[in-house]
């Protein structure tokens, strides 16, 4: 039996037996279209819920997430990193002098600019990372199991394909930006286990992030790692 929402095939209610004489032409169907009927409207129920959560996670200029969604899945990723002894890193990317992208060019082009910076920035994540836009022209990521060279790797990547890449301007023209990046690792010798592990990891990256502007723009700098914590014998 189909599962129709709003006109459209969402699904199917299939039912099958072993005994061929279980099923006839002639066995009345009333009961089950009915038990259909009720599946349908709770799959589309369900359907809309998740898309108005979905919409209030994701950023409606630029497609990706949001800064609330990323909130979230930092206490999630900051556990699992803990429970799994993995490293967990973060990346801040702000545009470097994006004011006088708008006050040059418009802030139609600045969405532009935006958007196809947060296009360039998907593309070089992996669908196991999280990446957001954190506020205005800044961004956010969360690298599951990544190190803090690989993340230090990762981050220098992706300034070189923003700082290659040609922004199409509404105008004709073609505009180049850069963008500064800040990076800190979370891992077993850096911050131990404890509940403000996510809140330092963030602070640290954004830390990093204002020293990458403050020394010039376009580039990258990573947060020192911090020594292992020292446990006294009565805590350990």
């Amino acid at each position: 039996l189909p599962l129709v929402g709003h006109g459209r095939i969402i699904g199917s209610l299939n039912l099958g037996s072993r005994r061929r004489d279980r099923f006839a032409q002639s066995m009345g169907a009333d009961f089950l279209e009915r038990l259909a009927a009720i599946a349908s409207l709770s799959f589309e129920n369900s359907i809309n819920h998740e898309r108005l959560k979905m919409l209030g996670l994701t950023d409606p200029l630029t497609g990706v997430n949001n800064r609330r969604f990323f909130e979230q899945r930092l206490r999630e990723e900051v556990i699992r990193a803990e429970r799994s002894k993995q490293s967990l890193s973060c990346l801040f990317f702000d545009v470097d002098r994006f004011k006088s992208v708008n006050d040059r060019f418009g802030h139609r082009s600045g969405d532009i600019v935006l958007r196809e910076v947060a296009s360039i920035l998907t593309r070089q994540m992996r669908l196991s990372d999280v990446l957001v836009r954190y506020g205005g022209e800044e961004f956010a990521s969360l690298l599951v199991d990544t190190s803090y060279e690989e993340a230090i790797d990762i981050a220098e990547r992706i300034r070189q394909a923003v700082c290659v890449h040609r922004f199409a301007m509404p105008e004709g023209d073609a505009l180049r930006v850069t963008i500064s990046i800040g990076v800190a690792t979370l891992c077993q010798f850096n911050y131990g286990v404890d509940s403000k592990a996510g809140e330092r990891l963030i602070h640290d990256a954004d830390m990093a992030l204002l020293d990458a502007k403050q020394k010039g723009r376009n580039r990258v700098v990573a947060a020192k790692l911090m020594p292992a914590p020292i446990f006294s014998r009565n805590q350990a």
